[in-house]
């Protein structure tokens, strides 16, 4: 037995937390906006669409027009007021291209290889050739 007393649990630091199997966004980071860029902006443009609508609506627009204005108003605030968001999908688009390319190059040049390893050193060609 020892003579110290036990500690009280809530005076204890708490334990370290391991990394959860999920890779999980955390709560008030933005992961998700620098994970879904384009989906992000897409909700953003929804979100001011509505807004411009709603506005447009209160202030005595209906019907057709209502839906014309809102389209337009909403495209040309967004132009200004949605400038980080809409460059941050585009790189998102440029990535995702740059990597299919990639894999595409990849795939031709040992493709390439493959076919230099047919032919014999010396250059003659073969009968398949």
């Amino acid at each position: 037995m020892s003579d110290q007393p036990s500690p009280d649990p809530v005076d204890l630091p708490p334990a370290p937390v391991e990394a959860a199997a999920v890779d999980a966004p955390e709560v008030g980071t933005g992961a998700v906006a620098r994970q879904h860029p384009v989906f992000v902006y897409t909700l953003l443009r929804v979100a001011m669409l509505v807004a411009v609508g709603g506005v447009l609506y209160l202030v005595g627009v209906r019907g057709v027009w209502l839906i014309l204005f809102a389209f337009l108003v909403s495209g040309v605030v967004s132009a200004f007021v949605l400038r980080t968001p809409r460059e941050g999908a585009v790189l998102g688009f440029t990535s995702a291209y740059q990597g299919i390319n990639a894999r595409i190059d990849a795939s031709t040049r040992a493709e390439d290889s493959d076919d230099d390893l047919d032919e014999p050193l010396d250059g003659t060609p073969t009968a398949s050739s």
